[in-house]
């Protein structure tokens, strides 16, 4: 491994330009256009400084309210309110070069405030020194992620997740009335619908997003160990733990008052954890797509323009619910690191998790990737009537349970047993079931009602579930759509 490659199939340094071909991480490369540029707008760098600025700003605006500083003219306060919109993609290269210098990315941040507003109004504010005044660095940067965090959910998480749940509904209603063999353990167990089973995975998303909607994400303004001791050194007669909640819950947050130099995260940790409910959800609904598609119940709609193989021209491979499972799992795993870092910390601070919190991107990047390739594969298949029918006729021992019940209602108390000598391991055909029953000692009218219970009428309330759950999702819909 010491010798130089001799095949050189890498990129030469002086192409290695940041681009799709050229990106480490999917989001930022292959996927950049489908999701990519939507969460670099929330997650991205140059993201987080504007945040910086915007939180910076009202927090000048905030003393000005408090009488700590001079009282600001409505065109002063525009500045503020809109000072984050001045840092572009040039001003954002020229801080980093900056910080790799001062390797400090909030003081940087200070720097570029200054400079933009030292020849403004506002000038005798800058030059009195209160820009950062009386905060850490922690106190800028957690309510910078969090409105961050937030915006994304709400703008963009939820869009797609409507997008999804709009699609299971269609292919739920579609399927409603499609009975199919009911598997458990992989084997033939009682027959249920098809639009039901596909509802339920639609519901179990819709109410995780029901309770993120509803979830309050928290930030903090509590000084360098939480006890905002500057300000309160500096100015004693001022409540600064009202002033400190007041700021935080102006930014849509919730105010974290009890703290170290850090906001304690397990309400951090609390929202991840829907998320990661969410991409197990869609883990489990993209196996079983596939293996109703692997048992041809679904057949996927054709595309002669697209390749299954490169080897056997006849695959329709089922690619988009592979995609789903393989990016919910990668921002689940992903999660779970985050889940056992983020409660902990040395003392009151440390930076390990900084570094790490900058890659909070592929988290949703990848989240919302699974939501799209979902979408994508839910519209693509339909229920193959001719198979369905095929294998719900094939095996009547699908009934057993409702034969063995109804025959133990009536007095039948080893009727389990007789079921089980009839169906068990076997493969039972109507004729079979049929003969059976008329067998059986018992009652004309009783044997009337075992044969009217057929695969096709043997499913309970599936349909009815279907239909309620259906009208929840709708509700739901309308309760998170953006």
């Amino acid at each position: 491994m010491s010798k130089k490659s001799k095949l050189e199939f890498q990129i030469s340094i002086n192409k290695s330009q940041l681009r799709e071909g050229t990106a480490v991480s999917n989001i930022d490369g292959r996927l950049w256009g489908e999701v990519g540029a939507n969460v670099g707008r929330y997650f991205g760098d140059e993201a987080m400084v504007r945040a910086r600025v915007g939180v910076e700003s009202r927090y000048l605006i905030a003393l000005s309210e408090i009488g700590l500083i001079r009282k600001l003219y409505p065109k002063e306060k525009d500045t503020l309110l809109n000072l984050h919109k001045k840092l572009d993609s040039k001003s954002y290269q020229d801080l980093r070069k900056i910080e790799a210098e001062v390797r400090h990315d909030v003081m940087v941040m200070t720097m570029f405030m200054r400079k933009i507003l030292a020849n403004s109004k506002l000038s005798d504010i800058i030059d009195a020194g209160w820009i950062h005044w009386a905060l850490t660095s922690e106190d800028v940067d957690n309510l910078s992620r969090s409105t961050l965090l937030k915006a994304f959910i709400s703008d963009v998480y939820f869009a797609e997740a409507t997008v999804f749940l709009e699609n299971i509904i269609r292919l739920a209603e579609k399927t409603k009335n499609v009975i199919i063999p009911g598997k458990t353990h992989l084997q033939t167990a009682v027959p249920t619908t098809l639009g039901k089973e596909i509802a339920l995975y639609g519901l179990r998303v819709s109410e995780q997003l029901v309770t993120l909607k509803r979830f309050r994400i928290r930030g903090k303004l509590t000084g360098a160990v939480g006890n905002i001791a500057a300000q309160k050194a500096a100015y004693p007669r001022i409540n600064w733990r009202a002033f400190s909640k007041n700021f935080v819950e102006s930014l849509g947050l919730e105010a974290s008052i009890y703290t170290t130099q850090i906001e304690p995260r397990s309400n951090l940790v609390g929202l991840l954890q829907k998320i990661q409910i969410i991409n197990s959800i869609l883990i489990d609904l993209s196996q079983d797509m596939r293996l109703w598609i692997g048992m041809e119940y679904l057949a996927q709609e054709v595309k002669n323009v697209e390749f299954g193989s490169s080897a056997m021209p006849q695959k329709v491979n089922p690619i988009d619910f592979e995609n789903t499972q393989g990016n919910a799992l990668f921002s689940n795993w992903i999660i779970e690191g985050l889940i056992r870092l983020l409660p902990v910390s040395w003392l009151q601070r440390d930076l390990v998790d900084k570094t790490i919190m900058r890659n909070f991107g592929l988290v949703f990047g990848h989240a919302l990737i699974s939501l799209v390739s979902a979408s994508k594969g839910i519209n693509r298949v339909i229920p193959n009537a001719e198979k369905i029918e095929e294998e719900l006729n094939r095996d009547w021992s699908i009934i057993s349970e409702g034969l063995q019940t109804y025959l133990r209602s009536i007095g039948k108390a080893d009727a389990y047993e007789m079921l089980k000598k009839l169906a068990h391991g076997r493969k039972l055909t109507e004729r079979d079931v049929s003969a059976w029953v008329d067998r059986l000692k018992i009652s004309s009218s009783e044997k009337r009602v075992i044969k009217n219970l057929t695969p096709k009428t043997y499913i309970g309330y599936a349909k009815e579930n279907c239909e309620e759950m259906l009208n929840k999702i709708k509700r739901d819909v309308n309760f998170i759509r953006p």
